[in-house]
C-alpha cells in the first residue's frame, strides 16, 4: 500500500511540475502580446500622422 501510494504521489508531483511549466509559458506569451498591443496603442497615432504625410 505505502508502495503505491509514495508512487501516485510521485506522478501527481510530476504531473504538477508539467503543469506548471505549461502554464507559465502561456502567461509568457500572454503578457507578451500584451506588452506588444500597448505599444501599438501607443504609437499608432505617430504611425498614421506619418503615413498621411507621406500620402
Amino acid at each position: 500500500m505505502t508502495v503505491k501510494l509514495r508512487l501516485a504521489v510521485a506522478a501527481l508531483l510530476l504531473f504538477l511540475v508539467v503543469m506548471v511549466d505549461f502554464t507559465s509559458r502561456i502567461m509568457s506569451v500572454l503578457a507578451d502580446g500584451v506588452l506588444v498591443c500597448g505599444i501599438v496603442v501607443l504609437l499608432w497615432p505617430v504611425i498614421k500622422r506619418n503615413s498621411l504625410h507621406n500620402a
